[in-house]
Formats: structure tokens, sequence, C-alpha cells
């Protein structure tokens, strides 16, 4: 297990505004319970992902959450992705129960020890919400991707957050009580799913050069059938995450290997080419 000796966590800018404020309204003891409880979450996060010799670029923690950055996402199994993610959540269990012999032996006084009853509960509840990058947005999307193919399920994912994230705004126009925390949030989070939109052709073409790298990586085999026409952009829409896809052409005696497709296309930039290419050229060879 190799450790990256540069700096890992980063604090978000939003955090030293609020540690600013908290001390200025005698609120520090319950800013730095709730960044404990952050803290821990992503901490649950970054040893299961080292547990799986991810390489992890940081950490950045923020008012109600944080995010640990890392590329291994679109080359590590759907399984390994599931049991980084769900380890945050599970902190909370822990958590909670650290909270309750806390409470038995009165190390904290009664309304801090319920102020991190309810963060902690908040913190898991709003986290699991649909919504990217929280840990219910990537749940949501490996469950999408274990359906539909990549690019449908990563589109998909954006969509369905960004739904959810309209109907959370609306409810904060309606509840009287909304505080401006939750409003930095709402901003914060439609910010970053704006982005992630933006850049989803580029994470699809770097999901599909990692699939030239990985093709000896233990995969269910999952044949795609296309007519000998059908362009090569066109056949790599259809390409599931954790599935390995022989392609068949259906009017002619041949099957073709992601390898030659993704080689063809990329490696020699026939951009619009199509299966029909691909086999003239493989019987020249052959």
């Amino acid at each position: 297990m190799k450790w990256n000796r540069e700096r890992l966590i980063y604090l978000h800018p939003t955090f030293w505004f609020l540690l600013v404020l908290s001390i200025m309204t005698g609120m520090f003891y319950h800013l730095s319970i709730v960044f404990a409880i952050v803290t821990w979450h992503e901490l649950g996060h970054f040893f299961m992902a080292k547990y799986f010799n991810w390489q992890v670029r940081k950490i950045t923690l923020w008012m109600f959450g944080g995010v640990m950055e890392t590329d291994e996402h679109l080359n590590k199994p759907l399984l390994q992705q599931f049991f980084v993610t769900i380890t945050g959540p599970i902190q909370h269990i822990l958590i909670f129960l650290l909270l309750l012999l806390v409470q038995k032996f009165e190390f904290l006084p009664p309304d801090l020890i319920e102020f991190a009853h309810r963060y902690n509960l908040f913190i898991l509840a709003f986290n699991s919400l649909p919504i990217w990058p929280l840990d219910g947005g990537k749940l949501l999307n490996i469950m999408l991707n274990c359906l539909t193919p990549f690019k449908k399920a990563y589109q998909q994912t954006l969509v369905l957050s960004m739904t959810c994230l309209l109907i959370f705004f609306g409810l904060l126009m309606y509840w009287e009580n909304a505080i401006l925390n939750l409003l930095i949030l709402f901003a914060f989070l439609l910010w970053e799913n704006r982005l992630e939109w933006k850049q989803r052709l580029y994470v699809y073409q770097r999901f599909l050069l990692s699939r030239m790298d990985k093709q000896k990586m233990k995969k269910k085999l999952m044949p795609l059938t296309f007519s000998s026409q059908t362009a090569l952009k066109d056949v790599f829409t259809k390409f599931f995450y954790n599935r390995l896809h022989p392609i068949l052409i259906k009017d002619q005696p041949m099957i073709l290997t992601e390898t030659e497709l993704l080689h063809f296309y990329f490696k020699k930039s026939h951009y619009h080419a199509n299966l029909n290419q691909i086999m003239k050229q493989k019987m020249k060879r052959g």
C-alpha cells in the first residue's frame, strides 16, 4: 500500500469563513463536532479505497461534507466502487455508538451531545440523497451502470441529480426557516452538477480510453450484435461498465474485439469509421 506524500486533505474556503463566524458567535465547539463527523465520514471512504489500492489524489472538506478525488472510478470493478462509497455512511453508525459511550460517561455537556446526534443523522440523511457527488448520487450511478450502458447511466445520473436539486430548492423556497447555509449548499451542489454535465463527454472519452488498457480484467462476456454499416461511435454507446463485449456482425461471419475497435478509433484517428472498414482492414491483414 503506497501512501501519497503530497498534501492529502484540503479545506474548502467556505470552511474558513464558517470557522471565523463560529468564533464570533460562540459556536466553535459546534463547528468542531461537525468537522469531526465530516472528517470521520471521508476517512471511511479513504481507508476502503486504500484497501483496494486506489490512487487517491486528495480529500476536500467543506461545510457539510467532503469529496474524495480519485480517477479510479472509471476502471475499477463496480463492487469495489460500492464498498468505497458505502463505507462513508457506515461510519455514522460507528459515530452513533461512540456518542452513546460519550453520553454514558458524560465526557461532553448534554447539549453538545444532542447537537452531535442531530448533525450525525442530518449528514447521513443528506449524503444519502440521489444527488451528485453525494454518496447517494454515486450509489445511483453504480446501480444504473448495472442496468444500462456507461454513457446512458452517467447522463441519467446527472439528470436525476439536477431534478432532485430543483425539488430541494423548491422546498427551501416554501420553508420559512431555511437558513443561509442550506442555500449556499444548494448553490454549491448546483455548480458541481453543472460542471459535471459540461464534462460528461470528456468523462465518456476517458471511459473508452481506459478500456484499451483493461481488456485483461476479469469481466463477464456480453456479446453485442450490429450490422457492418454501424458507426464505431454508435457501438461504443452500448458498452456497459463491467462487461467485455465481443462484437458480432450479423450480416457477415465475423467477430471483432473491443481492442480492435478502440485502437482503430483512437490510435488511427478514424472517428467516423464504421465496422465494415475494420472488417476490410482485418481481411487484408489476414
